[in-house]
């Protein structure tokens, strides 16, 4: 990480605060990095953190002066860790951060130790957070010896890690709910039903908590309420209560890691011939795609026929096709695994860096209403926009807009409506995920108003 520049303005020295900004980019290309988190830690322990822009951008305002740790995490690539000394000389912070191909779906990653496809869940990066208590699979098999009923289970599992008094916990298995078990220090009531409502005579149905063995369980994370839950478990009764998430023993378990050792062809420099290369990424992530197939089909320099090759790209993601009638029109479409890509029509030219991408990763939706606050009616022409992205919408003659093609992640949805305050709201969006939100919004002038003003 590089600093460099003076930056302004710098807070006064009796405040003894600092803004600390800067940009992250790519160390090979130089680009922006969008969506990258930045963490910012004193030595008491305390965490500041953010997300850059679509220009890279990031900043923390009125920082006090001392020693911090500053953190950056990307999905594709290496994480960023390095001491930073916040003093009166102000500096903005070139952070340059390097690609890191990472498998998805059907790939393993290969992490000596540690089973890969527990890996991929995001355990032990969560666990290096430190969030949580984090239970790995030696510690699950040396203890559920004796226990057969899963839920029997949970009062072991809650003794390895700090959680609240609540009666019901939510428990998750390989991020689906499947019922809730007594939080540390409190125990089931003798009826589930106290109000009488349920008329059934054989009482409510047992959740799968109920009817899983202890076979089921390889791995574990306890969260204490009001710390960082991962997003398929985070909602009202994880805040209040905190949550238990378990993995399954198939996810836990050590798997055969295929390899990934692809050699890219190398130019034989002919004239009249080039070569054409790029990356394969993921469309939704950008996470550049290792072993993924890259399909081109040219014609040959007579042009009476046509050649079709199938290379694939390497560790990083990238791909080469070599020896190519210099100025031909090449096809090419990558596929990784049951994923195929549009294809694309390019000149093959020297020096030439197509960069190809595979639907991987479903991206999720938000779709919502926009209201007047006092009179609960739609709100019409109402402007939808996503901070720092370049997604945006307006509400039809029903108050109703869709946000489609969001990447899982974090955003900030906000209504704009002449004659109305601004209304706001953060949603997480996962995977493939399809969120439903509500905009109210309070007038400047009649309380009653149901239009946009100009």
């Amino acid at each position: 990480m590089a600093a460099n520049g003076a930056l302004g303005p710098v807070g006064v020295a009796a405040q003894e605060t600092l803004r600390v900004a800067g940009v992250v980019t790519d160390d090979e290309t130089g680009a922006p990095v969008e969506g990258a988190t930045i963490r910012l830690a004193d030595p008491s322990g305390s965490v500041r953190e953010t997300v850059t822009g679509p220009q890279g951008a990031f900043a923390f305002e009125a920082v006090p002066l001392g020693a911090y740790v500053l953190g950056v995490r990307r999905i594709g690539y290496e994480v960023l860790s390095t001491a930073l000394e916040v003093g009166l000389d102000g500096r903005s912070l070139d952070v340059r951060l390097r690609p890191q191909a990472i498998p998805l779906d059907p790939l393993n990653v290969d992490v000596e130790g540690r089973p890969p496809r527990l890996v991929e869940t995001g355990f032990y990066d969560r666990k290096e957070e430190g969030w949580g208590t984090y239970i790995e699979p030696e510690w699950i098999e040396a203890n559920k010896a004796g226990y057969v009923r899963l839920s029997d289970f949970m009062s072991t599992l809650q003794g390895r890690g700090p959680m609240p008094r609540c009666p019901d916990v939510p428990v998750y298995l390989d991020r689906k709910p499947i019922g809730t078990t007594s939080g540390w220090g409190t125990s089931r009531a003798r009826s589930i039903n106290p109000a009488g409502t349920y008329r059934s005579a054989a009482g409510p149905p047992p959740t799968l908590l109920e009817e899983l063995s202890t076979f089921e369980v390889g791995a574990a994370e306890l969260y204490s309420a009001g710390t960082k839950i991962p997003w398929f478990a985070w909602n009202g009764k994880s805040m209040e209560c905190g949550a238990i998430i378990l993995w399954s023993n198939w996810t836990a378990a050590m798997a055969e890691v295929p390899k990934i050792d692809v050699a890219l062809c190398e130019p034989t420099g002919r004239p009249g011939e080039v070569a054409l290369e790029g990356f394969v990424e993921d469309e939704v992530t950008t996470v550049r795609l290792p072993a993924a197939h890259v399909i081109s089909s040219y014609p040959t320099s007579e042009g009476l026929e046509r050649v079709e090759t199938v290379v694939r790209t390497d560790s990083l993601g990238r791909y080469r096709l070599c020896d190519l009638p210099a100025g031909a029109e090449v096809d090419l479409a990558a596929a990784y695994g049951p994923h195929a890509g549009d294809r694309l029509a390019v000149p093959a030219a020297a020096g030439a860096d197509v960069r190809l991408s595979v639907p991987v990763t479903p991206p999720g939706s938000v779709t919502g209403l926009a209201i007047n606050e006092v009179t609960s009616q739609p709100l019409e022409a109402v402007r939808i926009t996503v901070d720092d992205t370049d997604f945006r919408a307006v509400t039809n003659r029903t108050g109703a807009f869709s946000l489609e093609g969001l990447p899982p992640g974090s955003y900030r949805i906000r209504a704009l409506c002449g004659g109305f305050y601004s209304s706001a709201q953060t949603v997480e969006v996962a995977e493939g995920a399809q969120l439903r939100v509500v905009l109210a919004l309070r007038s400047k002038g009649s309380a009653r108003r149901s239009r946009c003003s100009a």
